[in-house]
């Protein structure tokens, strides 16, 4: 069977798609850290099968594969489900190891605290009195709890995302300085967030890290706080290599950890950002985009021989969409 390749110029400066087949040289894989909201899950936030049955195959040809996500590492279980966590304990002795809190604690291999990061007690309080002045709902976390003032309809929008529920502490007088806290979290309308992230980048300006991975929240991090730092933390806890990662992401928060990765995959539905420093880009979380990336750049590489669950059964070849605005490539069979 041969393949015909079929070149036209596109004038648009837009991402284009482009279906190949598989690489010619086979990518080395050995580890994966994925993004759970937008990439993980799909936008009803629960696990497709063939999302399910790929990261099982993943684990059972012995790649490393981790959750990298701004949820709780409580809130990441409860949001992948009871079959998936406990293929992740299996594979790791019972722990579940991981980039967590947009990696300001990070889980080594044997469940042990590798990293950990938290908010000085100085730009907290300014992270607080910049949330007062804007009338804006704020929560802080601490590993897997989630504190804030009191609740109300901006703390309720985190039930879906299935993190552990807000904890009301009264006043931000009687936890800072007193209890460790990873990160803080604007949350408002959309509308609202658009407002002022620019008042809120100019205040934490070379003293912490703003970013967005949902419309509605604001996250503020500690200095040098990101995924890409937690991974590089992850992977130098085991001794583990760049050139050998697969990263999955969707949102602005995972950028650094797609720059660093040798194979960047970014979802179909993923922000024009990451889109633009992604080496790849697959499917929409909609449409098992973390099974097609996968097979892809794992499975098709590892002998299945023997596994319960083959991904090699449910999913189509993968089609995947890369980082280049002036060709289509189309590949018709003949």
């Amino acid at each position: 069977m041969a393949v015909k390749v079929k070149r036209t110029t596109i004038e648009s400066a837009a991402i284009v798609k482009k279906v190949r087949s598989v690489p010619q040289h086979r990518p080395h894989v050995k580890y994966v850290t994925c993004d759970v909201d937008g990439t993980l899950l799909n936008s009803k936030h629960n696990v497709d099968p063939r999302v399910e049955a790929a990261v099982i195959d993943t684990l059972a040809c012995g790649v490393k594969f981790v959750c990298a996500s701004g949820k709780s590492r409580q809130g990441v279980l409860n949001s992948v489900g009871p079959t998936i966590e406990e293929h992740l304990r299996k594979a790791y002795g019972g722990q579940v190891p991981g980039i967590f809190l947009n990696g300001l604690i990070v889980y080594g291999l044997n469940g042990e605290i590798v990293y950990e990061k938290t908010v000085p007690e100085s730009t907290s309080w300014k992270i607080v009195n910049k949330a007062r002045e804007l009338g804006m709902t704020l929560v802080a976390y601490n590993e897997d709890r989630i504190l804030c003032e009191k609740f109300d309809a901006e703390t309720e929008k985190l039930r879906p995302y299935k993190e552990p529920h807000p904890e009301p502490i009264g006043k931000w007088e009687n936890v800072i300085g007193k209890v460790p806290l990873h990160k803080f979290m604007f949350l408002a309308p959309v509308e609202e967030c658009r407002k002022y992230r620019g008042e809120i980048d100019i205040l934490m300006e070379g003293e912490a890290k703003v970013t967005q991975a949902i419309p509605d929240m604001i996250e503020i991090l500690p200095g040098q706080g990101s995924k890409g730092a937690g991974v590089e933390m992850f992977l130098d806890s085991f001794g583990g290599k760049f050139e050998n990662l697969l990263a999955l992401g969707d949102a602005e928060n995972d950028l650094e950890m797609m720059e660093m990765a040798k194979y960047g995959v970014a979802m179909g539905n993923a922000m024009a950002c990451l889109k633009k420093v992604a080496k790849d880009v697959t499917k929409t979380n909609d449409e098992a985009g973390v099974a097609h990336a996968l097979n892809r750049y794992v499975l098709r590489n590892n002998s299945l021989n023997g596994l319960s669950s083959s991904l090699y059964s449910r999913v189509e070849q993968a089609q995947i969409v890369p980082s280049q605005k002036n060709e289509k490539v189309e590949l018709a069979t003949v």
